[in-house]
């Protein structure tokens, strides 16, 4: 958005009225007639990023002005950003709207919206109660509640097993470990008076062995010498090894419990996949990726009982840099809940402090979104990582 300058409106069809900062209180109050009819006429043609700068710029021209906020426009900001999938922002927006009308009833279904998004179950049912009794006709506060409860009892439900499933595998590995336990010595015996080892005897010789042991005379033995067996003997004809069940190793057979470690796999992965990634910006400059850096949680691969299990929850940032002509600012996407589901992970953009203000325009519109610029395209290949993951 940002032209030689650094200016991030240089070349935006509204830069006209979001660069003019007027004085008096006369022209701040035109100026802001206009801009909410630009961010009005935006917001029909699903221009949602000029949207939100002309609602801001309203928003901030009014704020200079003694008693003259408007609640509809932060309303109308908070509908944007939940287009923008800004959901932090879009409840920031909610809540300021309440505290200068609490009578709004746009606002408590927007704060209602943002807050069942950041999974606020309960919190968000209540925003819908509320602005149910402002407008008990109005039937999307209901379905709000419903689809509130509803995704309630499915992370419940969804957390449950994932705490099941951990309980399985810590029984896996508990029967694993002691599937071979040696015996444990007894009291009394078992066909020898005083002996204290239970299944063992003593042979002619005096030696102690097992109790199923089967003594051989001296006669058998040379016979059996005499005809060759007992010696080791070359096998000419080669061993065949068969796949194990569920994909585990030629060793495990019988497909118990086996677990391989994939933490360096995912790793490489995602350094190949997700650094270098470069989003043009329309009107010139760059936004490109630089790291992967904070990886943490769990990868790995288990067998059991013949079945093959992916297990990923894991969390990290993409650290990038933006150039808009001589200006530059550095950032981070952050990906949290990385899971094999299917369900999207979470993702924050945070950027860092000391970014120009030129820049950190550009980022909010092209780094922060989910819709549109870096996002995207971090979140496609993060999706291709699972799937190749998957088929390990």
């Amino acid at each position: 958005m940002g032209g030689p300058s650094g200016n991030p409106y240089a070349n935006n069809r509204h830069a006209d009225v979001l660069n003019d900062e007027p004085v008096e209180e006369a022209a701040k109050l035109r100026l802001c007639e206009e801009v909410k009819n630009r961010a009005k006429g935006a917001f029909a043609q699903k221009d949602m990023p000029s949207a939100e700068l002309l609602y801001g710029k309203a928003i901030d021209l009014l704020a200079s002005l003694p008693q003259k906020s408007e609640a509809a426009l932060y309303s109308n900001r908070s509908l944007v950003r939940l287009n923008l999938n800004k959901v932090e922002g879009a409840l920031d927006d909610a809540k300021k709207c309440l505290a200068l009308d609490p009578s709004f009833v746009k606002a408590h279904h927007r704060k209602a919206q943002a807050l069942l998004r950041l999974g606020d179950f309960d919190e968000a049912i209540q925003a819908a109660q509320e602005g149910a009794k402002l407008e008990p006709e109005n039937k999307s506060f209901q379905e709000l509640i419903d689809k509130a409860q509803k995704d309630k009892e499915k992370d419940a439900a969804d957390k449950a097993k994932l705490k099941q499933d951990a309980q399985d595998v810590r029984v896996e590995l508990h029967n694993a470990s002691t599937a071979r336990a040696p015996p444990k010595p007894g009291n009394g015996s078992n066909g020898n008076a005083g002996s204290d080892m239970r299944g063992y005897k003593k042979t002619a010789d005096g030696k102690t062995t097992s109790y199923f042991h089967t003594e051989i005379s001296e006669e058998a033995k040379k016979l059996i010498e005499a005809q060759g067996f007992g010696k080791p003997q070359k096998l000419e004809a080669p061993t065949e090894e068969s796949d194990a069940k569920g994909g585990g190793s030629k060793w495990n057979q019988a497909g118990t419990y086996e677990e391989k470690g994939m933490s360096k796999w995912l790793e490489d992965r995602l350094k190949s996949g997700l650094i270098g990634v470069k989003f043009d910006l329309p009107h010139g400059g760059s936004i490109s990726t630089v790291a992967v850096a904070d990886l943490k949680g769990d990868c790995s691969i288990s067998v059991s009982r013949g079945k093959r299990r992916h297990l990923m929850d894991v969390s990290f940032n993409v650290e990038y840099e933006a150039m808009v002509g001589d200006a530059r600012g550095k950032g981070k996407i952050a990906f949290t809940e990385v899971t094999t589901d299917g369900d999207d992970p979470e993702v924050k953009n945070e950027t860092s402090s000391d970014v120009p203000p030129a820049i950190r325009e550009v980022l909010d519109a092209f780094a922060k979104p989910a819709g549109q610029g870096l996002q995207p395209l971090l979140l496609m290949e993060v999706k291709k990582m699972i799937e190749e993951y998957k088929g390990q």
